[in-house]
């Protein structure tokens, strides 16, 4: 077989290594020379880990937020007779109470929220705490929000018809624009940190202890304002000690005596259920047990007395007794005179008044109707009709009870007023004081207790209250981890790079020997 001498068997002996290969056992050689370099190279790697996210924390960190859920606690006018209040249908008085469900003040209005904003809370509040740093009431007022609480239903209602306004059904958006909508008993406060004008960039930022008792104090006040507002805090007047029994008659002082013991009475009996039936930790007794008291003493004592003195005509000086009860009938007279007058001419306007007309359109149909409506006009006429026939019935009782004093004052008289009856007097005038004096004791002890200081319960004012440190947890296990393998990473690219410098080497040293 000839062989061609253009083909050659070309032999490849191996050098030990292939061409382009890296020698790990090497490459953890050079490391292991450096390591005393890179300790160091790791060292400032961790802390810029934990620095850097710090140092960013200064520039992009979020104000601090506390807030606090203000639940309302008191009674008023149930929803049938808030609205027939807010029109002057009713008073205060006529409406039934119960415990509030939504943001209806205790006399029937709508509560205003906007005064927990108000100079008087917020500088109230700021006067009776010692804060680290100086704001004022303006850049605190620019920091506080107050959100309200939807009920179930109105939040459900809300959502549907926005569903549909988001589906451009007019009728919807007009239903959105004029749906009634009822909130909850409750509502939330927040206080945010920073405080400060709005274009400057410095604020002013509190301790976050010092925000949370910020915010406890000024729904404090806000409460203080609440029950000096609405509740009844007005103590019983004092009717009994005016009463001079050595100048007026026996049934002058008599007379005085039962309208003060109605007037304190009635004062009780104008609380809510809550205060009748809170019972003193002093005297073990309610305002109700008072009531009763006052009711037996009345009944008993007083009428009983003023029974014997009447029917006795017992006095001391006829003639003057005589004057006094003729004017004060003729007085009675000119009033009652005044009112027939006023009943008459409101009976004129009643019955020549015209209710307003009004055509209403009904849905589906081109046909328009009318009907007539009562206006407040003429509902006010009828109201101021019943109180002129209420007062002059009043009146007439007044004038027939003074005709049959005098009437029994002239058949027959006793001037010699009996040392039983002054002192039976006298006992009566001290008993009806010592009452008093208890009934007022007892009810400044309710203004002290909780039933007249809460009249909103607020939560602890809550916030994520973290330290420099726990705000950055996160932020400096991720830069510490990253730093720290970036150290890690030139560590070994330190000891890789002296493998290529080597290939490098012989490289050149090759093409060197082949072109000798």
């Amino acid at each position: 077989m000839q062989v061609d001498k253009d083909r050659q068997i070309r032999l490849v002996v191996n050098n030990g290594q292939e061409e382009g290969t890296i020698d790990f056992v090497n490459v953890l050689h050079n490391m292991k020379l450096k390591k005393h370099i890179f300790a160091w190279v790791l060292v400032l790697c961790l802390v810029i880990g934990v620095c850097a996210p710090l140092l960013l924390y200064q520039f992009t960190k979020t104000p601090l937020t506390v807030s606090s859920v203000v639940t309302l606690r008191y009674e008023a006018p149930v929803a049938k007779d808030t609205k027939a209040i807010r029109e002057g249908k009713k008073t205060l008085k006529e409406a039934e109470f119960g415990p509030v469900e939504d943001l209806t003040a205790p006399d029937g209005t709508e509560l205003d929220l906007n005064q927990i904003t108000s100079s008087y809370v917020l500088q109230t509040a700021l006067d009776s705490m010692t804060l680290s740093k100086s704001i004022t009431a303006d850049v605190l007022r620019n920091n506080i929000g107050i959100r309200t609480v939807l009920t179930e239903e109105s939040q459900r209602t809300r959502e549907a018809l926005a569903g549909l306004a988001d589906a451009k059904n007019a009728d919807a958006y007009k239903q959105l624009q004029t749906a009634e909508t009822t909130y909850e008993n409750r509502f939330i406060v927040t206080l945010t940190n920073g405080f400060g004008d709005e274009d400057s960039r410095a604020k002013i930022e509190l301790k976050d202890g010092e925000l949370k008792l910020l915010l406890d104090r000024i729904l404090t006040v806000y409460n203080d304002y609440l029950v000096r507002t609405y509740a009844d805090v007005k103590l019983p007047d004092d009717t009994f000690s005016v009463i001079d029994t050595q100048d007026l008659d026996v049934l002058d002082s008599l007379d005085q005596l039962r309208a003060g013991l109605d007037a304190l009475y009635n004062y009780c009996d104008a609380k809510s259920e809550t205060v009748k039936n809170y019972r003193s930790w002093k005297t073990g007794r309610s305002l109700t047990d008072w009531m009763e008291t006052l009711q037996t003493f009345k009944s008993i004592n007083v009428d009983y007395l003023y029974a014997m003195v009447s029917e006795n005509a017992i006095t001391r000086d006829k003639s003057a007794l005589l004057t006094s009860w003729k004017y004060m009938m003729r007085m009675a007279q000119n009033d009652l005179d005044r009112t027939n007058d006023n009943i008459t001419e409101t009976e004129k306007l009643l019955k020549n008044y015209k209710n307003d007309e009004v055509f209403i359109s009904m849905q589906e149909s081109d046909a328009a109707k009318s009907t007539k409506t009562a206006t407040e006009y003429y509902n006010n006429l009828i109201l101021q009709q019943t109180e002129y026939y209420e007062k002059a019935a009043e009146l007439k009782a007044s004038i027939a009870d003074y005709e049959d004093r005098i009437k029994r004052l002239d058949a027959k008289t006793r001037t010699d007023v009996t040392a039983e009856v002054e002192e039976e007097l006298a006992r009566s005038m001290a008993s009806a004081q010592s009452m008093y004096a208890s009934v007022r004791e007892h009810m400044e002890e309710v203004l002290e207790s909780q039933t007249y200081t809460t009249f909103e319960d607020h939560s602890a004012p809550q916030g994520k209250e973290q330290s420099f440190i726990t705000a950055n947890l996160k932020k400096i296990i991720i830069f510490t981890v990253l730093f720290v393998a970036l150290g890690c990473g030139l560590w070994f690219l330190a000891g890789l790079a002296p493998e290529f410098s080597k290939d490098r080497r012989e490289e050149e040293y090759g093409k060197e020997a082949a072109a000798k």
